[in-house]
């Protein structure tokens, strides 16, 4: 695994973590209002996993290129 597809790797889990802990602070501080706050996490947390997937996908597309162009030369 090369270091950029390791990082986006990385980026994607340390965001959710974050967001999870948002989330959960949040909740406990406002107890009346936990549910929609777990609600409004569980969106954060999709948007995040899709954003950092795409970003993913390009740093693979982008390893196997230059990969692919080093095996041939």
């Amino acid at each position: 695994m090369k270091m950029r597809v390791a990082i986006e790797v990385v980026q994607i889990l340390l965001s959710v973590a974050i967001v999870v802990g948002l989330g959960m602070l949040s909740a406990w501080s406002y107890r009346p209002a936990t549910d929609d706050i777990w609600l409004v996490t569980s969106v954060a947390v999709l948007v995040v996993v899709v954003l950092g997937v795409r970003q993913l996908q390009r740093a693979i597309a982008e390893h196997r290129t230059v990969s692919g162009s080093l095996a041939h030369d």
